[in-house]
């Protein structure tokens, strides 16, 4: 490699690092103004005063702009990073559908591999552990203790492979719920894994379906479904609930997503402090995508309810 060459590299790297820490901070400040609920008065870019009544819906704008500002450092990224030609300046959409089919394949043929490697090798083992027992099922004679022992050994080791399977199922949806959203639809499948959801955790869901928007594209499915899954992670992890509800509704032509806990709820500044453990970025990465709104209302001791609101008529 010439000179100029490994001097462009070592500034296309540069580029890149600097790209990843803006992309960081404008996200931070979006996050920053969506948490922002209480009013008061402020001034405008002119110095004019902002009314009290407006401010909620000038920080909703501001995000959005942030995410915007983000979401072309992410792209920019990608391009460097794989080598891609770059948009022209006077492209105003960015190919983030693109980047995140891309991410969204990886994981497919990720979860594929692992189905057909170790999930088939755990349901293999589950078989013929269940066969070995039912031909050896006669029960041992009085007085044989170690036969006796070595029977409920194999039982309780059939019973962890079971669970074991289960879980890992339960991992592949989450990795990669295209199969069960394309064989059940949205609602179906957000309810098969809320089935898997309550089997891992022990948490009792609950799922009110109040509208019938029929199929929405792939995606679109794709994205609502991973904000879920993130918000009801978020529930497991840190909430302490003892209940979690999900609700799908349509009002004024407007999706409702809503997951809602009865857990210890969550400070401005806990949300702030924990924003990557949360996957509130990410969260905001999918409602942005789908030109959609995503509020997270919660008080100490409250509980939380995420939100996320999508214009059905843009779908």
């Amino acid at each position: 490699m010439s000179d100029a060459a490994a001097t462009a590299e070592q500034f296309l790297a540069r580029v890149v690092t600097v790209l990843q820490a803006t992309e960081l901070e404008l996200k931070e400040l979006a996050r920053q103004s969506l948490l922002v609920d209480e009013p008061s008065d402020s001034s405008g870019d002119d110095g004019q005063a902002v009314r009290a009544e407006e401010l909620p819906s000038r920080l909703q704008k501001i995000s959005g702009q942030l995410l915007d500002l983000s979401e072309r450092s992410r792209m920019l990224q990608f391009y460097l990073q794989n080598n891609l030609d770059l948009p022209s300046q006077e492209e105003d959409h960015w190919p983030r559908i693109k980047v995140l089919q891309s991410q969204e394949e990886e994981r497919m043929h990720l979860a594929r591999a692992l189905e057909d490697s170790i999930g088939q090798l755990l349901a293999n083992a589950v078989f013929e552990l269940a066969s070995y027992r039912q031909l050896s099922g006669t029960p041992p004679p009085a007085g044989a203790a170690d036969q006796e022992t070595s029977l409920g050994g194999l039982e309780d080791l059939q019973h962890e492979l079971e669970q074991g399977l289960t879980e890992f199922r339960h991992f592949i949806t989450k990795v990669d719920p295209t199969t069960v959203l394309s064989n059940f639809g949205l609602g179906g499948g957000i309810r098969r894994y809320l089935e898997q959801y309550e089997l891992k955790t022990g948490l009792p869901t609950r799922l009110r379906i109040n509208t019938n928007f029929g199929r929405l594209p792939t995606m679109i499915e794709i994205a609502i479904f991973r904000i879920i899954q993130e918000a009801l992670d978020n529930v497991y992890n840190h909430a302490q609930a003892t209940q979690v509800e999900v609700i799908l509704e349509e009002t004024d032509g407007t999706l409702q997503f809503s997951v809602v806990d009865d857990g210890n709820g969550l400070s401005s500044e806990k949300i702030g402090l924990s924003r990557r453990n949360l996957g509130l970025a990410r969260m905001i990465d999918y409602a942005e995508l789908l030109k959609g709104r995503l509020r997270i209302l919660s008080e100490p001791a409250h509980g939380t309810r995420v939100i996320l609101s999508i214009p059905y008529p843009e779908l």
